[in-house]
């Protein structure tokens, strides 16, 4: 019985396979397919000659002795078992395929894994399987034994292009290097998030080359040991192409590159961003026409995501998820370091760095709260922190020009990643003076240790009864209460939360909201400072919501929706922006409605902030305007991220998001690129945290005690 008619991926064939790729790719063709196996005039699927391991699901293939089952596996994973074999005709190879339906009780996300025999050889291979139907995740893993001290080898699967007449897709990996004679296991790993399940078939495994070794060592980001193709993260060289999906065909090259350029020419950014950034970006992908190998493609179009420079922009892939190999229990804040200017003055461009707060003694080196981090590879930490741009797949700023809270505040996490060596001036809390000379450390040296760190989130110190604790973590919380340094007669409470998330009602919040606090402090508060110094940005209706103590209802700025203005750069002018704004201002959903009519006009509040973007900039905004009884303090200005985003999806991990859209402001200013700047400019004094003062609560308190409620 004729089975199925293969679909090449040729540059006439119309037929490419969309799925859950379509907002992204036309389709990939995977490195290797003309060695890739074939089908007879029957329709069976033949496996390539040179194949070293062949499973199709039928004969020699043992459910339970092929299944995989790590030893922490959760046990709703593993009873019973997240797939089934199933006989039909419509099977590639054999007379049977995998039914893999991973999610139990559409709550429990799971994964199968099947084990795959290679030769107990060193080389590299490429992995195919097919599949059809549901949303699927695959990858080949590599296990070593414990005592080799190495990481898991994870090669991800994207489509090739290849597909069949009845609806079965070929998937690939890129070359992965495996040491057979060492290995614990290797086997496909699948997880699927789709309720009606996945058909899986004919998984083919076939040489691809020599054995590179995955877990060579290196001493930080540019180190030469590392060959073309690759990076070095946590102290080892990390291949590329393990990451990536294979590269697209050169028959199909420049069509891919054209959608990915058509999705931000549409709808990308607003008018500073767009005029500025975008341009650049576009530049970097259409170079990516003639690239020669997967790696040089998708990381050059990740590099193009991050050249826009936008904080609700970024490119994600599964090398963000490498595992760290060490920890940096502690903290930086932007800081002016008074206490130490002898030995090492300010630089002119970026502000000092300070460590803010730790989470206890273990993993901080002896470094402490007050201690400068002069330099990371000898250059300013922040310096070196911007240069990442070129390789930190991670990588998100501001929009706002000159404002770096984002870097200082991911500083720790890629110090540990990327750095060879970072430098630290002592300070003594009790006699308030550092020592003469930096202390250098080297991150290999440090020891192995991934046990949890603290969170950083710009706050040295808390200021109520109720707070997040030792460990930082704030998370979706809310924590109200009286101001420690405040007493009952002066009545000034704070609110701390770092997510604008659902209106700001009380409804699956564990302690409480926004419209909680308020009620609080409308009953018992003379003055309110509301702490967000790591604004997560979130939903504007929460935004509105923060807004509703201080000031009467109002229309502050309308949004242009990139659904209704593809391709637009932005009003020209600022009457052309008021027109744009009043027709706007019409729909409801169009706009920013802030305030309330039972509000407190005689109510002081001042507004901290630090890094904050998104909702986060709408709320300040909002806030800054409203009366001469609000008071915004920080170091700087907001991230600037007057927008909304698209998030797109494709396989191999590979899923980008970016800003989309603009405010306009009642008067015609556009808003993206441009963050509230504070009312009162106020930084981290490095004498103050020696001291046990928080320099910029301090001021808000300050301020508040000369405008208390009577």
């Amino acid at each position: 019985m004729m089975r199925a008619t293969i679909f090449g991926a040729r540059d006439d064939d119309k037929r490419h396979w969309w799925g859950r790729a379509a907002v992204i790719l036309i389709g990939v063709s995977g490195a290797g397919d003309a060695h890739a196996g074939s089908f007879d005039a029957q329709g069976t699927y033949l496996p390539a000659p040179d194949a070293v391991a062949f499973v199709d699901f039928d004969a020699g293939f043992d459910a339970e002795r092929d299944r995989f089952v790590p030893e922490d596996a959760d046990e709703a994973c593993v009873d019973p078992p997240g797939f089934e074999v199933v006989a039909g005709e419509d099977a590639l190879a054999g007379g049977k395929y995998l039914h893999v339906n991973t999610l139990i009780d559409n709550q429990t996300f799971c994964q199968e894994r099947w084990s795959v025999e290679l030769p107990a050889e060193a080389a590299s291979y490429v992995a195919t399987v097919w599949v059809r139907h549901g949303v699927v995740d695959l990858q080949m893993t590599v296990v070593y034994p414990e005592a080799l001290e190495r990481d898991l080898v994870v090669a991800k699967m994207a489509p090739t292009g290849r597909t069949t007449s009845d609806g079965w897709v070929e998937m690939s990996t890129n070359a992965f290097p495996v040491d057979g004679a060492n290995t614990v296991a290797v086997y496909l790993r699948a997880f699927d998030a789709d309720s009606e399940g996945t058909h899986l078939d004919a998984l083919e495994v076939r040489p691809a080359g020599d054995y590179v070794d995955p877990q060579r060592s290196c001493s930080g980001v540019g180190d030469p040991v590392c060959g073309a193709g690759e990076v070095c993260m946590h102290q080892r060289c990390r291949r590329g192409e393990l990451f990536v999906p294979p590269l697209p065909d050169d028959s199909i090259r420049s069509q891919v590159v054209d959608v990915l350029a058509s999705q931000l020419r549409v709808f990308y950014g607003g008018r500073k961003t767009r005029t500025l950034d975008l341009p650049q970006a576009l530049q970097t992908l259409d170079g990516l026409r003639s690239a020669s190998d997967a790696w040089t493609f998708w990381d050059g179009w990740a590099r193009a995501i991050r050249q826009l420079h936008d904080w609700h922009t970024s490119a994600r892939g599964n090398i963000r998820n490498v595992d760290r190999q060490r920890r940096l229990n502690l903290c930086f804040i932007e800081g002016e370091a008074d206490t130490s200017q002898a030995q090492l003055p300010s630089d002119p461009v970026y502000r000092d760095v300070l460590v803010s707060h730790d989470g206890g003694e273990e993993g901080t080196y002896g470094i402490a709260q007050g201690d400068r981090l002069v330099s990371v590879d000898g250059q300013h930490p922040i310096a070196w922190s911007v240069g990442l741009e070129a390789v930190d797949w991670s990588q998100f700023r501001a929009n706002t020009d000159e404002v770096y809270s984002e870097y200082v505040e991911r500083l720790r996490g890629n110090i540990i990643k990327y750095a060879t060596t970072f430098s630290v001036l002592h300070c003594d809390a009790v006699s308030e003076t550092c020592d003469p000379t930096p202390e250098t450390f080297r991150v290999d040296d440090l020891p192995l240790d991934r046990e949890g760190q603290v969170r950083c989130d710009n706050r040295p110190f808390y200021h109520t009864a109720e707070n997040p604790g030792p460990q930082h973590r704030v998370g979706f919380n809310f924590y109200r209460g009286l101001v420690a340094q405040s007493n009952p007669q002066e009545a000034i409470y704070s609110l701390l939360w770092d997510t604008l998330f659902g209106g700001g009602d009380p409804n699956g919040f564990v302690n409480g909201s926004i419209k909680d606090a308020y009620t609080l402090f409308k009953q018992q508060a003379r003055g309110v400072i509301l702490d967000h110094r790591a604004g997560n940005g979130g939903t504007l209706d929460a935004a509105e919501t923060v807004t509703q103590l201080v000031r009467p209802p109002e229309t502050v700025l309308a949004f242009a929706s990139p659904a209704e203005f593809g391709k637009w750069d932005g009003p020209v002018s600022s009457s052309e922006g008021v027109n744009f704004f009043n027709i706007l201002a019409q729909s409801p959903g169009d706009t920013m409605r802030v305030g309330s009519n039972d509000y407190d006009p005689a109510m002081p509040v001042a507004l901290i902030i630090h890094r904050d973007g998104s909702a986060s900039d709408f709320m300040p905004f909002a806030m800054k305007g409203a009366t001469s009884k609000v008071r915004v303090f920080g170091p700087a200005a907001t991230a600037g991220a007057f927008s909304t985003f698209y998030e797109l999806d494709y396989y191999a991990g590979i899923s980008f998001q970016f800003g989309t859209g603009d405010s306009i402001t009642k008067d015609g200013q556009t808003l993206i690129g441009y963050g509230v700047v504070p009312d009162e400019i106020v930084v981290q004094k490095q004498s103050d945290l020696l001291q046990g003062k928080d320099t910029i609560h301090e001021a808000a308190l300050t301020w508040l005690r000369t405008e208390l409620k009577p």
